[in-house]
């Protein structure tokens, strides 16, 4: 038995692995871990089931004149797809050439920085990650709103704790890392308040103080009216916003028109508990605003990530000059900690515009929702080659038909991917990747998702470990990892990758140069407080307290400032003050809104199968009890959903935990395939989605969608 890290998610929960004859053969949480305690979700301990699947790719695939795939030598694909490349480049210029990475892309640590890197080096700036389809918001709304150079200990003893559209107990996002469940349970007895917003009770809302069950698409008017009171009583930080902070009254002015009782009736509450929801926030100094991917579907990511920054801004919760700050890191260059804003700077609208739309890019990156449309462009620039990583676009961009039709008019597409995933079968080249446990890593993954800025991380000390490779690839394979595959191409195009190490010096990746996977982990590591070959003599882990790290006074002369009053965001916000009064535009047609939700068992487009299922591999649509009797449904029927773009086939299930005239459906199943069965593989709910954008970051509306619900065939 080994202790290792999972990579399944970003929860990177240390877990005890055992291995049989070169098979991986079980994984199970570290009961000696102290903050994971034995924790590990059924992803992790699933992932013997996936290693040792029959339908895991031992070899990278070539698709043949008649449809069919037959196995290629890895170095052979890298040759034929650089070869590709240069003639796509050389005939239709560098802009025809794009990438995209997907969450999966956290299984080694490599992949991101090599893939953009390429790019860089190839000279397009066609570069996409799954991010600005999932949560764009937030990194668009630091940069509107500016960074505070100490940490935002959200976490720490809180005494509150405000959750906007996120569940982390199946999600494991925005929470600190180890057991979600354990530490909502012993936080709550030990005093802590916990609002949750989210028109679903979800498993965390049914621990909540106070859980406000609003309307979808109601958030802004929630929070606005929250933010009102906590200024209109006089609960916000003054000494810390007159020193740090610009745009009170900006906000003061835009949240006028959210009268608390008024804003309460628009999204569906008590008036009530809206108030007492807002003034147990605005009383606490420790604690914080966190906004998942509910709301960020829903509407504006932009807006109600921004407002959740202005809710901690306003009570100001963050730490101080003279502040020790908890568990600085190891494996990462030690960074100060300073008691100051570094101002707003560009958010949007900036870079390559999008022919199609008009779309540029954000804080976040290129606007993925609307790459289908720019590949479907009759333009002799559109991109004709993608490189896909980490990611299942044709499961998880919105509007299937558009983005599968996308992906089939490429002249290249090549998918990185473990399995025959939806878009593996509509590749020319499918490059099979080593699995977390056949590459070494270490916990500078950990940190990396936990700096300033990013309140995450759950140990009281810095802890690290570096985890060897642990399994050699199946006998007979021909495997490499994902960054491999971009220094391969890079390396046949005569290109040289320039990459940001450890300690910020660029290092490069020439022709000549072969690195190994503990070359990367030591390069990543480069500069770190204390040194890996340090952290590598203790193989079980161990703390690595050094001085204590306070945090530093202002700099004299600084003058950056936080700001809270941006104009998009507060014209935004004025204009749903605007419509409080007006009821909602009626849509007879389309009764339902269909809601996104997640399930512990997968992650995004992955990990669905029967080992992680438990017998169900398909994604039900759930509907409130009282709205299945109004339709004379029955739980296990067949039921039609229709959008105003196309419908689906869909097996509905009961759960009283949804507000009535809502329907909640898992993204990311099903096959690409109009005549299979829904309940074999479960159906793609971004068949349903699209035409409607964010204004920031070209994201689509994937969730709070207008939709009819029919009965079909009676249950089985």
């Amino acid at each position: 038995m080994t202790v290792s890290m999972c990579r399944a998610c970003g929860n990177f929960c240390r877990v005890q692995v055992e291995v049989e004859d070169g098979r991986l053969t079980k994984v199970s949480g570290d009961p000696s871990d102290p903050v994971y305690k034995g924790f590990s979700c059924i992803r992790g301990i699933s992932q013997p089931a996936f290693y040792n699947h029959p339908d895991r790719l031992l070899h990278s695939m070539k698709r043949q004149a008649d449809g069919s795939y037959a196995p290629i030598p890895a170095s052979q694909a890298l040759d034929e797809i650089a070869a590709r490349l240069a003639e796509i480049r050389d005939h239709h210029g560098v802009r025809a050439v794009a990438n995209y990475w997907g969450m999966m892309s956290v299984n080694n640590a490599g992949t991101i920085p090599f893939a953009e890197a390429f790019m860089r080096a190839f000279g397009s700036p066609m570069t996409f990650n799954a991010a600005t389809i999932d949560k764009p918001g937030r990194a668009i709304a630091q940069a509107m709103h500016g960074v505070w150079q100490a940490p935002r200990p959200v976490y720490e003893d809180p005494e509150a704790i405000l959750l906007i559209g996120l569940n982390p107990l199946t999600s494991f996002q925005a929470m600190p890392m180890g057991n979600p469940g354990r530490w909502y349970l012993e936080h709550l007895a030990a005093g802590m308040k916990l609002i949750v917003i989210d028109p679903r009770r979800s498993d965390i809302a049914r621990r909540a103080t106070i859980h406000l069950q609003n309307r979808p698409g109601t958030d802004a008017a929630v929070i606005g009216a929250m933010i009102r009171i906590i200024i209109e009583e006089g609960l916000y930080d003054r000494e810390f916003i007159a020193e740090n902070v610009d745009g009170l009254d900006a906000m003061r002015a835009a949240v006028a028109a959210f009268d608390p009782r008024r804003s309460a009736e628009f999204a569906g509450l008590e008036a009530d508990d809206l108030i007492a929801a807002a003034r147990i926030l605005g009383s606490a100094r420790r604690g914080g605003a966190i906004s998942g991917t509910g709301p960020s579907l829903s509407g504006s990511s932009t807006v109600i990530e921004y407002l959740a920054l202005c809710l901690d801004t306003l009570c100001g919760r963050y730490q101080r000059a003279g502040d020790l700050v908890r568990a600085p890191g190891v494996l990462l260059t030690e960074r100060p900690a300073i008691a100051q804003a570094i101002p707003p700077r560009p958010a949007y609208g900036f870079g390559e515009t999008m022919r199609a739309t008009g779309f540029r890019a954000s804080a976040m990156g290129m606007p993925t929702g609307v790459l289908a449309d720019e590949i479907l462009l009759d333009d002799d620039e559109r991109p004709r080659a993608l490189i896909s990583c980490g990611g299942n676009p044709a499961n998880a961009w919105p509007d299937e038909g558009k983005a599968v039709a996308a992906l089939q008019s490429l002249d290249l597409l090549v998918q990185i991917d473990p399995w025959m995933s939806s878009t593996a079968r509509l590749a020319h080249y499918v490059i099979a990747p080593k699995l977390a446990y056949e590459t070494p890593a270490s916990t500078a993954r950990r940190e990396n998702s936990a700096r300033f800025a990013t309140p995450n991380y759950a140990y009281e000390e810095s802890f690290a470990q570096y985890f060897p490779t642990l399994l050699q690839p199946p006998p007979g394979s021909d495997l490499i990892e994902e960054w491999q595959a971009y220094l391969g191409l890079a390396q046949r195009l005569g290109l040289t990758l320039e990459l940001p190490a450890g300690d910020g010096q660029t290092v490069t990746f020439g022709p000549g140069d072969h690195p190994t996977s503990d070359d990367l982990v030591e390069f990543f590591s480069r500069g770190s407080r204390v040194p890996l070959a340090e952290v590598k003599q203790h193989p079980d882990g161990a703390f690595f307290p050094g001085e204590p790290l306070y945090v530093k006074p202002k700099t004299p002369g600084w003058t950056g400032k936080l700001d809270i009053g941006n104009p998009d965001v507060m014209a935004d916000l004025t204009a749903v003050g605007e419509s409080l009064g007006s009821p909602a535009p009626a849509t007879p047609d389309y009764p339902f809104r269909l809601l996104c939700r997640r399930v512990m068992a997968t992650f995004n487009s992955s990990f669905h199968d029967v080992s992680t299922l438990r017998g169900r591999p398909y994604n039900p649509v759930y509907m409130h009890p009282d709205d299945m009797e109004t339709l004379a449904l029955a739980p296990g029927q067949m039921v039609e959903i229709e959008s105003r773009s196309a419908s689906v086939r869909a097996v509905v299930e009961s759960d009283a935990h949804l507000r009535r005239g809502t329907i909640s459906v898992v993204h990311g199943y099903g096959k690409c395939d109009d005549e299979a069965d829904p309940r074999a593989a479960g159906f793609n709910v971004n068949r349903l989605l699209g035409g409607t954008y964010e204004r920031y970051s070209g994201q689509p509306l994937m969730s709070n969608v207008p939709v009819a619900v029919r009965g079909l065939a009676p249950a089985a």
